[in-house]
């Protein structure tokens, strides 16, 4: 069995074209035996349902809360991944739409996913396909994508290395899209707080504006940044909690660099001395929007929940 993940990426203008991009790379892995793994939207799932003498083979994950966070959708791709592994497979396809503004998505985050699965599941036999609208992606989405691909493929049938491809451990992203919020004053603004006065700040001013769950999940997260910020972090932490139109942000902040691992909260990987990294994973698999934000006055932890904004990219 080889091991080691190929990453491919292309782009499409038409449907003719993404027909002449996925359907070759899903009929090559029924023919080999391999399980295809196909994580579309209802209405590409059936153009590619309709498309293949027989679909039988293909699983087809319908459940879109996979896509919830990047986090999320690496655990229970793994979990997949490593299943089919168990059974005997020697090689797994994939071929998945990430969220974006161009498939009525948000980007935030998923600009470390693509950098991230390079590295995540390189110790199993996967080969995955990224394809994109190039009419409806943003410039910046496909800058990302072209940086995260080690290969491009093309309508016509050809595979080139992206003379763009960067190490995933030196890879940047795209800042994070500020929200307007931000643009107010916080309701709370707190210095070196212990996690639980930061807890009990957010829960005043929290339960009026979003439900009960995406409380529960916000107060875990900012008791796990204000812990991360106080013992792994530079003194003074700050945080600030805004809450109004059916949302909450909150940002912890301290003044140092943030951590030196880019995957970090992406997967469950502790550092072997502090116990840092598992924390931030465990934020990352709640059900709200976490933002790992670095800048030249320190480190911030932007956690959001309730209303969702639309997309910019």
């Amino acid at each position: 069995m080889r091991v080691g993940h190929v990453h491919q990426a292309g782009f499409y203008s038409s449907e003719d074209e993404f027909r002449a991009l996925i359907v070759p790379f899903v009929e090559e892995g029924l023919a080999q035996g391999a399980p295809v793994v196909i994580g579309y939207d209802e209405h590409k799932s059936e153009l590619l349902r309709s498309w293949l003498a027989d679909p039988s083979g293909v699983t087809f994950v319908a459940d879109r809360s996979v896509y919830a966070s990047p986090a999320k959708a690496i655990a229970e791709y793994r979990r997949l991944f490593e299943r089919h592994v168990a059974e005997g497979a020697r090689q797994i396809r994939v071929a998945g739409d990430v969220p974006h503004a161009g498939n009525g998505g948000r980007f935030d985050g998923w600009d470390r996913y693509e950098a991230a699965v390079n590295v995540v599941w390189d110790d199993l036999p996967v080969r995955s396909v990224c394809l994109y609208d190039a009419t409806t992606v943003a410039p910046e989405v496909r800058d990302v994508v072209e940086r995260t691909h080690r290969h491009l493929v093309t309508p016509l049938g050809g595979r080139v290395p992206s003379g763009r491809y960067e190490d995933p451990a030196s890879f940047v992203g795209l800042p994070a899209e500020p929200d307007p919020l931000e643009e107010t004053q916080p309701l709370v603004e707190l210095a070196d707080p212990a996690p639980a006065q930061a807890r009990h700040a957010l829960e005043r001013v929290a339960r009026s504006q979003v439900a009960d769950a995406v409380v529960d999940d916000l107060v875990l997260g900012i008791s796990e940044a204000t812990s991360n910020a106080q013992i792994h972090g530079v003194a003074p932490t700050t945080v600030r909690i805004w809450a109004a139109d059916g949302r909450v942000v909150v940002h912890v902040h301290d003044s140092g660099p943030g951590p030196r691992d880019r995957l970090a909260g992406l997967m469950p990987v502790a550092d072997s001395v502090t116990r840092s990294g598992l924390g931030l994973w465990l934020t990352h698999q709640l059900d709200i929007d976490v933002a790992l934000i670095a800048a030249p006055d320190g480190f911030t932890v932007r956690l959001r929940g309730g209303r969702a904004l639309p997309p910019l990219r």
